[in-house]
């Protein structure tokens, strides 16, 4: 049995998800071309897609748009959260798929 605190790792940026460790192709990512965690759990590895990404975020924000809770940060989805009602009593011991998952399930309720 392991005794990492896969929370904070993953929190921290340095795992993928509890539990699960980055790939080869996503250390890569991840260190050497410095592409954040959030992003490379979306799947982009390379400096050309993160480019794109960020151009389509910025693009979406011009429009006047939402950006997807994919791409929003955990302190925005915090206040997605209580936007739509759910309460959070400790921020630091969610994760942000938990919040994208109940965030989902409440606006398609």
């Amino acid at each position: 049995m392991s005794n990492l605190d896969w929370g904070r790792l993953v929190a921290q940026g340095r795992a993928k998800a509890s539990g699960i460790p980055w790939s080869a192709e996503e250390l890569k990512a991840r260190y050497e071309l410095g592409i954040p965690a959030d992003a490379v759990r979306r799947g982009i590895l390379t400096t050309e897609d993160y480019q794109a990404d960020t151009e389509d975020s910025q693009k979406i924000i011009a429009e006047g748009e939402e950006l997807p809770l994919e791409k929003l940060k955990k302190d925005e989805l915090l206040v997605k959260a209580k936007e739509a009602g759910i309460s959070v009593v400790e921020p630091k011991l969610t994760t942000k798929a938990d919040l994208m998952d109940l965030i989902k399930t409440k606006v398609e309720a």
